[in-house]
């Protein structure tokens, strides 16, 4: 590959953007005073001649507490708002936070949700439905309904293949009513389409977001609800097959797991009762029930299908809440603190992505150096985690005392595949802020010749407070 020259400034800065920014002003100002000093002073040593760099900013004001880090997040099942989502893993930190920090010396666990978007009931479950045909291509009989119908069959031939093909067939052939039969016949090519989408993204994202905490030193551990347990198993699977050495670094507990089987051992809790399961299992291979999970007549917390996971798993009142407890204390208690390999400070970029082989990470700093694979080192940042045979991760970042003023434009080159691939870009700063994942969607592959106009992810402007502190600006 032929290096290229380095621009001053990102490809994607638009004509809104100034071409000079106050800190460029600065540096050529004092670049101009020196000059001066220099003719002035013509017979000072060499040493005496040499430029002074223009003093860094101070880019780290956010310290975590303590230095054993624990990343909890919680993954969503089907028809789940983001703001459900969120309360869950607020009531997770609510529940747990304290217990274990108090249990652990000198650790912290922070708690995010892991979300599943949803795109409506009906997506959701054709949705499901993929993920159950790519667990057992052969045992899905869900799916086997779906082919009929873009095969042309009758509503009456449909019911009568399913309740011969399965055992207690006929209790599910009668919930295939004309009504649910011609919805999905009408639709089911956009749907389909739609929930795949959706759900390559979202084991996209999710597998990064893991993988990004363990490059930083950091445990994983997630609860999963529900269809949550589907997107954890290929998740932790993939970040696994990224980062082997980090296998014992992340683990999960499954609750109300439609899946037919766990990954890395993980254990999981499944009430007997738990009327949407149930369903699935009519049709799917779905890991057993194993407990008993009704609290009786008079003290039943639970909703009607025995499946949410706050009224009818995680509420104390039942026996499932003790199984989640010792689940959670015991990844707490076995999971390994992985060794820091990607830097961070006061600037940390990450990118991830899917199975194409080749996707890059490329920032442009302020005083122009452009950083990526062929130029890991910058003015102010380090490429220190590069990636060529797909997934990723990618890392940069700029030292707490390194960060200078101006702006970085973080963007990525799709270098090398064959098909549309997502990349995701997440930004971190040393005041205790993150944005993204912000996924880009990526066409075609560009080889080097793309390195000069990567996609853009971030634009992040880095301005004095006054006192030498740094103040973060993001687009």
């Amino acid at each position: 590959m032929t290096p290229s020259t380095a621009p001053a400034a990102a490809p994607w800065a638009t004509a809104t953007t100034p071409p000079t920014s106050t800190a460029s002003c600065l540096r050529s100002k004092e670049t101009m005073e020196m000059k001066h000093t220099t003719i002035a002073l013509g017979i000072v040593s060499a040493l005496a001649l040499a430029p002074a760099a223009e003093a860094s900013l101070s880019g780290c004001t956010f310290q975590q507490q303590g230095t054993r880090q624990t990343q909890v997040y919680f993954a969503n099942g089907i028809n789940t708002r983001y703001a459900d989502a969120q309360i869950a893993s607020d009531t997770l930190r609510s529940q747990y936070k304290r217990r274990l920090e108090s249990q652990q010396e000198n650790s912290s666990y922070q708690f995010f949700p892991a979300y599943n978007l949803s795109q409506g009931f009906t997506t959701d479950v054709i949705q499901v439905f993929q993920q159950k045909l790519h667990e057992d291509p052969d045992g899905s009989i869900a799916y086997m309904v779906y082919d009929m119908l873009q095969a042309g069959l009758s509503n009456d031939a449909i019911r009568q293949t399913v309740a011969i093909a399965v055992t207690d067939g006929y209790l599910l052939a009668a919930t295939l009513t004309d009504e649910l039969l011609d919805q999905l016949a009408d639709t089911m090519a956009q749907i389909a389409a739609d929930a795949l989408k959706d759900l390559v993204q979202v084991n996209d994202l999710h597998s990064g977001l893991y993988a990004d905490a363990l490059l930083n030193g950091k445990r994983v551990l997630i609860v999963a609800h529900s269809q949550g347990n589907l997107f954890t198993n290929t998740s932790v699977a993939r970040v696994i097959e990224m980062l082997p050495d980090h296998s014992n670094s992340i683990g999960y507990f499954g609750v109300a797991s439609p899946a037919a089987r766990t990954v890395n051992g993980a254990g999981y809790v499944t009430a007997d009762d738990d009327r949407v399961i149930q369903l699935l299992r009519a049709t799917e291979t779905v890991l057993p029930a194993n407990i008993d999970n009704d609290p009786g007549l008079f003290d039943d917390p639970r909703d009607f299908l025995n499946h949410g996971f706050l009224e009818s798993y995680l509420d104390s009142r039942l026996k499932s809440r003790e199984r989640i407890d010792d689940g959670i204390a015991k990844l707490a208690d076995t999971l390994a603190y992985p060794s820091l390999i990607a830097g961070e400070g006061a600037i940390r970029a990450t990118l991830t992505w899917g199975e194409q082989p080749d996707v890059d990470l490329h920032v442009f700093e302020p005083g122009g150096a452009h950083v990526y694979y062929r130029r890991p080192m910058g003015s102010d940042g380090t490429l220190d985690v590069d990636d060529t045979n797909g997934f990723g991760p990618e890392n940069y970042y700029v030292a707490c005392d390194a960060v200078s003023p101006g702006t970085y434009d973080i963007g990525v080159n799709y270098f090398r595949g064959s098909a549309t691939e997502t990349a995701s870009v997440t930004l971190y700063l040393g005041n205790g802020t993150t944005f993204g994942p912000r996924q880009l969607s990526l066409t075609d592959d560009q080889g080097s010749s793309g390195d000069d106009g990567p996609k853009p992810a971030f634009s992040l402007t880095v301005s004095d407070d006054g006192q030498g502190n740094a103040l973060y600006s993001v687009e």
